[in-house]
């Protein structure tokens, strides 16, 4: 004997036009349309690569739904009208029928399965592999991070600081590290030597847009030597390269303008 379950997925959609999305939510159903069970995203990971994704729209979104959720009464009411209210975003998909055994896991036990398959980051080791070869910006990352631990920086530096207000309150992006020597502000970031050239297209867009409305200076660190396109690139938006392999130079730059 079997029990029938349907679910549903709640989707973001950062660019309606492209109809790239994003499932955020999972909404598991008994046969008779009641409301079992509902799950967040985890994490919004898979959201940061994408510059239109308004992460902090999500995060209200996700604890507005959990609090909800909670509260148990009407809660498939208010996803109804969340995608109603917000349908240039938000998505619902048409239901999935899928079958239970009797004697299978609870509905509570399928609905972190969904989750799992459909909201969760993959952490495959080829992936994590992959992110922290030699060239990728996980690995630049990564030893500027040791760096500035070494030399004793990285408690005086700013980390991941949001500056996709610059160029518009939907953009979305961040730099490494930022510091205020007598109050002008020094911004580093690591670019991928794989993807140089568009990593640093994407920067200079950005950053030409802090120039704009503030002075400011910028390192970028790359594995080695850039390109010499993408060293021009950077130059024109007045980004300074910096190879990886001088990291101890940048470090004690740094300290030296800090006056430490």
């Amino acid at each position: 004997m079997s029990h029938a379950y349907k679910f549903q997925l709640l989707r973001y959609a950062p660019n309606r036009l492209s109809e790239e999305f994003y499932n955020i939510a999972v909404l598991l159903y008994a046969e008779d349309g009641r409301l079992l069970d509902a799950r967040f995203t985890p994490d919004f990971s898979r959201l940061r690569c994408h510059p239109l994704a308004d992460l902090p729209l999500l995060r209200q979104l996700k604890e507005e739904f959990e609090n909800r959720l909670l509260e148990g009464e009407s809660f498939s009411g208010y996803v109804a009208d969340l995608a109603k209210n917000l349908s240039q975003s938000l998505q619902v998909s048409e239901e999935k029928f899928f079958l239970l055994a009797e004697n299978a896991s609870e509905p509570a036990a399928e609905v972190s399965r969904l989750v799992r398959a459909y909201l969760a980051t993959p952490k495959r080791s080829e992936v994590r592999l992959a992110e922290t070869s030699p060239g990728t910006r996980r690995w630049t990352l990564a030893r500027m991070r040791e760096t500035f631990r070494l030399y004793h920086l990285h408690e005086r530096l700013q980390s991941d600081v949001a500056v996709g207000s610059y160029v518009s309150p939907r953009f979305t992006f961040h730099i490494d590290y930022a510091y205020r020597p007598n109050g002008a502000i020094r911004y580093i970031h690591a670019l991928s030597h794989r993807h140089d050239l568009v990593d640093a297209s994407r920067l200079c867009f950005v950053f030409d847009r802090i120039r704009a409305q503030a002075p400011a200076e910028l390192t970028a660190v790359t594995a080695g030597s850039p390109p010499e396109d993408t060293r021009a690139l950077l130059e024109s938006s007045h980004i300074r390269p910096w190879p990886a392999t001088r990291l101890d130079n940048l470090a004690l730059a740094v300290r030296q303008e800090l006056g430490l």
